[in-house]
């Protein structure tokens, strides 16, 4: 259920949720969703926040309304994202590439919180349905300037505590150095997208500028998942090149002073 008086507004959070049931597949193409009165009904909100929800969703192209008969799930559009297998390294994380290059780079905590995972986390943790995972939220910045978003999910049993560190620094160093564990590959996809309104501001962007969404399940030294996240970044602070001719698929965030 939504939380009121959270830091996330509750057209967000509904937002989110609708999400998730459509990108699961809870929702399939073509289903006629719950109405405004119902979704009111469901969640306890106003009207207002319910229609909010629905508006940015069907400007995203995930839903469609018919007047007079409802709203409707969209079918999917041409796939316009591609795949990679990251090995990580220290020097390799984005923090450590902008520091490099002369700038600061932090982090600032949004919310730390504990929530049933949905279907989408609990497959891509390989975790039971409905399990409790910790969410981290934080807002990553670079000299100053927001950059991206980042949404990090992972079972409360893989590290013990760590919502008690600093968790404005490196999530990849609080798991080395606090719980002995390092990870050590990622599987990353890539899409373009639209800002909503709550991103777009939390970004300094205007609506509907261009984004990327980049999602990666991460790995230790074992096939089971330690975390997954999802990064909402800046149009204007990350490339991305495809190379043609291996077939292979390079991520490049920062490339020289003037990415920012």
């Amino acid at each position: 259920m939504l939380k009121k008086g959270s830091f996330v507004p509750l057209y967000y959070q509904l937002k989110e949720e609708l999400k998730e049931k459509i990108v699961s597949g809870e929702w399939e193409p073509e289903t006629c969703i719950p109405s405004i009165r119902e979704l009111c009904a469901i969640y306890g909100i106003s009207t207002t926040t319910a229609k909010q929800a629905i508006s940015e969703l069907v400007q995203e192209g995930l839903l469609y309304s018919v007047q007079g008969k409802g709203t409707f799930v969209s079918v999917p559009q041409w796939p316009m994202e591609y795949k990679e297998t990251t090995y990580i390294t220290d020097e390799m994380r984005l923090a450590s590439r902008v520091r490099a290059l002369g700038h600061e780079f932090w982090a600032e905590v949004l919310t730390i919180d504990r929530v049933r995972a949905s279907n989408l986390v609990s497959a891509y943790l390989t975790i039971e349905n409905d399990s409790e995972v910790l969410r981290i939220r934080r807002l990553k910045k670079a000299d100053g300037v927001p950059m991206l978003i980042e949404t990090t999910f992972m079972s409360p049993d893989v590290a013990s505590g760590i919502e008690e560190a600093d968790l404005s620094r490196s999530l990849f160093r609080i798991l080395r150095d606090g719980h002995d564990i390092l990870l050590t590959k990622s599987d990353e996809t890539f899409r373009p997208v639209f800002l909503d309104s709550l991103e777009a501001e939390l970004l300094g962007q205007k609506v509907g500028s261009l984004a990327m969404l980049n999602e990666r399940i991460s790995y230790a030294e074992t096939s089971t998942p330690i975390l997954y996240a999802k990064s909402l970044i800046r149009g204007d602070m990350c490339k991305t090149y495809i190379d043609l001719t291996n077939m292979r698929k390079v991520k490049e965030m920062v490339v020289n002073a003037s990415s920012f």
